[in-house]
Protein backbone atom coordinates (compact mmCIF):
# COMPACT_ATOMS: atom_id res chain seq x y z
CA UNK A 1 0.00 0.00 0.00
CA UNK A 2 2.82 2.43 0.81
CA UNK A 3 4.26 1.87 -2.67
CA UNK A 4 0.92 2.76 -4.30
CA UNK A 5 0.52 5.90 -2.19
CA UNK A 6 4.11 6.96 -2.98
CA UNK A 7 3.56 6.30 -6.66
CA UNK A 8 0.43 8.47 -6.57
CA UNK A 9 2.46 11.33 -5.12
CA UNK A 10 5.18 11.06 -7.76
CA UNK A 11 7.61 12.65 -5.35
CA UNK A 12 5.38 15.62 -4.55
CA UNK A 13 3.94 16.54 -1.17
CA UNK A 14 1.95 13.61 0.15
CA UNK A 15 -1.56 13.69 1.53
CA UNK A 16 -1.38 12.58 5.15
CA UNK A 17 -4.31 10.56 6.33
CA UNK A 18 -3.17 10.13 9.91
CA UNK A 19 -2.45 13.72 10.95
CA UNK A 20 -4.75 16.67 10.52
CA UNK A 21 -2.98 19.97 9.93
CA UNK A 22 -5.34 22.93 9.50
CA UNK A 23 -2.56 24.91 7.77
CA UNK A 24 -2.22 22.41 4.91
CA UNK A 25 -4.77 21.24 2.36
CA UNK A 26 -5.95 17.66 2.55
CA UNK A 27 -8.80 15.67 4.01
CA UNK A 28 -11.36 17.62 6.02
CA UNK A 29 -13.74 15.94 8.44
CA UNK A 30 -17.18 16.67 7.00
CA UNK A 31 -19.24 14.76 9.51
CA UNK A 32 -19.02 12.16 12.21
CA UNK A 33 -21.33 9.95 14.18
CA UNK A 34 -18.89 8.66 16.82
CA UNK A 35 -18.56 4.90 16.83
CA UNK A 36 -20.59 4.55 13.63
CA UNK A 37 -19.55 6.78 10.72
CA UNK A 38 -16.82 9.18 9.66
CA UNK A 39 -17.05 11.28 6.48
CA UNK A 40 -14.00 13.09 5.09
CA UNK A 41 -13.60 15.13 1.94
CA UNK A 42 -11.22 17.19 -0.14
CA UNK A 43 -11.21 19.32 -3.27
CA UNK A 44 -8.55 19.68 -5.92
CA UNK A 45 -7.32 18.58 -9.30
CA UNK A 46 -6.59 15.00 -8.33
CA UNK A 47 -5.35 14.09 -11.81
CA UNK A 48 -2.30 16.37 -11.53
CA UNK A 49 0.90 15.06 -9.90
CA UNK A 50 0.58 17.72 -7.17
CA UNK A 51 -3.24 17.24 -6.96
CA UNK A 52 -3.58 21.03 -6.43
CA UNK A 53 -5.54 20.48 -3.23
CA UNK A 54 -7.61 23.33 -1.83
CA UNK A 55 -7.77 24.12 1.85
CA UNK A 56 -11.48 24.25 2.63
CA UNK A 57 -13.40 23.60 5.81
CA UNK A 58 -16.57 21.59 6.25
CA UNK A 59 -18.80 24.65 5.86
CA UNK A 60 -17.18 25.62 2.55
CA UNK A 61 -17.14 22.08 1.15
CA UNK A 62 -20.79 22.00 0.08
CA UNK A 63 -20.51 25.39 -1.64
CA UNK A 64 -17.16 24.74 -3.33
CA UNK A 65 -17.75 25.05 -7.09
CA UNK A 66 -14.46 26.17 -8.68
CA UNK A 67 -14.62 25.20 -12.40
CA UNK A 68 -11.93 22.76 -13.47
CA UNK A 69 -11.71 21.14 -10.03
CA UNK A 70 -13.36 18.16 -8.38
CA UNK A 71 -14.39 17.39 -4.86
CA UNK A 72 -14.62 14.01 -3.22
CA UNK A 73 -16.21 12.66 -0.10
CA UNK A 74 -15.39 9.30 1.46
CA UNK A 75 -17.05 7.61 4.39
CA UNK A 76 -16.20 4.78 6.74
CA UNK A 77 -19.34 3.17 8.14
CA UNK A 78 -19.57 0.56 10.90
CA UNK A 79 -22.86 -1.32 10.97
CA UNK A 80 -23.63 -3.71 13.85
CA UNK A 81 -24.41 -7.31 12.93
CA UNK A 82 -25.91 -10.15 14.97
CA UNK A 83 -23.63 -11.80 17.48
CA UNK A 84 -21.62 -8.66 18.19
CA UNK A 85 -19.99 -8.54 14.75
CA UNK A 86 -19.63 -5.36 12.74
CA UNK A 87 -19.59 -4.69 9.00
CA UNK A 88 -17.12 -1.93 8.10
CA UNK A 89 -17.53 -0.36 4.66
CA UNK A 90 -16.31 2.64 2.73
CA UNK A 91 -17.79 4.56 -0.17
CA UNK A 92 -16.22 7.34 -2.21
CA UNK A 93 -18.11 9.88 -4.29
CA UNK A 94 -16.61 12.44 -6.64
CA UNK A 95 -18.20 15.50 -8.20
CA UNK A 96 -16.38 17.03 -11.15
CA UNK A 97 -16.94 20.74 -11.55
CA UNK A 98 -17.26 21.24 -15.27
CA UNK A 99 -16.68 19.25 -18.47
CA UNK A 100 -12.90 19.74 -18.48
CA UNK A 101 -12.57 18.42 -14.93
CA UNK A 102 -14.81 15.47 -15.87
CA UNK A 103 -12.63 14.57 -18.88
CA UNK A 104 -9.41 14.75 -16.88
CA UNK A 105 -10.87 12.84 -13.96
CA UNK A 106 -12.20 10.04 -16.21
CA UNK A 107 -8.75 9.53 -17.70
CA UNK A 108 -7.12 9.69 -14.25
CA UNK A 109 -9.63 7.24 -12.77
CA UNK A 110 -9.24 4.78 -15.64
CA UNK A 111 -5.55 4.57 -14.70
CA UNK A 112 -5.65 4.64 -10.90
CA UNK A 113 -9.12 3.28 -10.12
CA UNK A 114 -8.03 -0.34 -9.58
CA UNK A 115 -5.12 0.75 -7.38
CA UNK A 116 -7.36 3.08 -5.40
CA UNK A 117 -9.60 0.10 -4.67
CA UNK A 118 -6.60 -1.81 -3.32
CA UNK A 119 -5.69 1.09 -1.06
CA UNK A 120 -9.22 1.27 0.35
CA UNK A 121 -9.31 -2.50 0.95
CA UNK A 122 -6.00 -2.27 2.76
CA UNK A 123 -7.31 0.63 4.87
CA UNK A 124 -10.31 -1.48 5.90
CA UNK A 125 -8.02 -4.42 6.69
CA UNK A 126 -5.83 -2.20 8.88
CA UNK A 127 -8.87 -0.92 10.79
CA UNK A 128 -10.05 -4.50 11.31
CA UNK A 129 -6.60 -5.50 12.56
CA UNK A 130 -6.50 -2.55 14.98
CA UNK A 131 -9.88 -3.60 16.33
CA UNK A 132 -8.59 -7.15 16.75
CA UNK A 133 -11.29 -8.76 14.63
CA UNK A 134 -10.86 -11.55 12.14
CA UNK A 135 -12.35 -11.30 8.63
CA UNK A 136 -15.81 -12.79 8.09
CA UNK A 137 -16.53 -15.07 5.16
Amino acid sequence: MRWLVLLRGLGSAKIKLTQADPQKPGFTVLGEEPGRELVVGMAGRFWLPTAELCRIGPAEFMEFARPGYAKMAMNFLAEPRPGGACLLSTETRVRCLGPQARRYFRLYWSLIGPFSGLIRKEALRLVRRQLGQSPQA
